[in-house]
């Protein structure tokens, strides 16, 4: 069996699976279906045979039943997602049923001689079955996988909206109590993102993600010391530029995993902050009249 379950062109969704956990659950599916489809060409079936593929056409269609009560039951907990997972549900039903029927050949009240249409006389019709399958229950997958992706993107918002409180504040005593809220948010969003991290199919993704996520755990732990010194030294420039180049720098990776986990590209041409202490000297020295430069990281 191939590592991606629509590797064939056969079953091509048309849908592209981002995630192993999504491909993962397909491949069973695909290996039940390939079977069915794959039998071997004789005259005449042996009751063994008939017997093993009658279990495989009702395996698939009972794992098809209980797969699509879970995608009704997001349907139902998601407006935005309803009209879409319902018509995917429906279609996966609808395939499952078709597939249980073609299948059904030991059926004691329908005896294979009475000319019924079967996996074994109609095979077009299995393959017809089999596509609107996997093109169905790979919907479903992906549309189940944008709650993920809510997930990850609400809790980015609750980060940052934290973030601009933390910026704003003009007491240590008020910026600690904010910072416990914000260090419960962050071990959330790296929770969502570390998950979504390993789950991703593309490795430059995943690095990506990775080097992101480590600028936020290292800006999280600079956010205190930067702060704190901008507090109690308001009048200090250089202090208050440390401090606005490190609330610059998270909020650029938080963008960055936003864009990661939506698959968009950023808007425009933003200025990216020097990602070093040889950097943040090097333009010290050469005295770049920008904005906040002096990232130490």
């Amino acid at each position: 069996m191939a590592s991606s379950p629509c590797g064939n062109s056969n079953f091509d969704s048309g849908l592209e699976i981002k995630t192993r956990s999504v491909e993962q659950t397909l491949i069973p599916l695909v290996s039940q279906i390939t079977t069915l489809i794959n039998h071997k060409e004789k005259p005449k079936k042996s009751e063994k045979t008939l017997r093993a593929i009658h279990r495989v056409g009702q395996a698939v269609n009972v794992a098809v039943g209980r797969f699509v009560t879970v995608g009704e039951a997001i349907a139902s907990e998601n407006e935005e997602l309803k009209e879409e997972m319902s018509l995917a549900c429906f279609e996966a039903r609808r395939a499952g049923d078709a597939i249980a029927q073609l299948t059904d050949a030991l059926s004691p009240e329908q005896p294979e001689s009475d000319g019924r249409i079967t996996v074994f006389s109609d095979k077009t019709s299995m393959v017809k079955a089999a596509r609107m399958l996997l093109s169905s229950v790979t919907k479903v997958l992906v549309l189940a996988d944008r709650i993920v992706i809510k997930q990850i993107i609400t809790s980015r918002n609750k980060v940052l909206a934290t973030l601009e409180q933390l910026e704003r504040v003009v007491s240590f005593q008020e910026f600690v109590q904010i910072f416990s809220q914000f260090g419960n948010e962050m071990v959330e969003f790296a929770h969502l993102t570390g998950d979504r991290q390993n789950d991703l199919k593309d490795e430059k993704k995943k690095a990506r993600m990775a080097a992101a996520r480590a600028v936020l755990e290292k800006c999280t732990m600079m956010l205190l010391t930067a702060s704190k010194t901008c507090l109690r030294h308001p009048d200090c420039e250089s202090a208050r530029l440390n401090k606005d180049a490190v609330f610059q720098r998270m909020r650029c990776a938080l963008e960055q995993v936003i864009q990661i986990v939506t698959d968009t590209r950023p808007g425009g041409d933003a200025q990216l902050l020097p990602a070093s202490v040889y950097a943040g000297i090097k333009d010290f020295k050469v005295g770049r009249p920008e904005g906040p430069s002096h990232w130490v990281g």
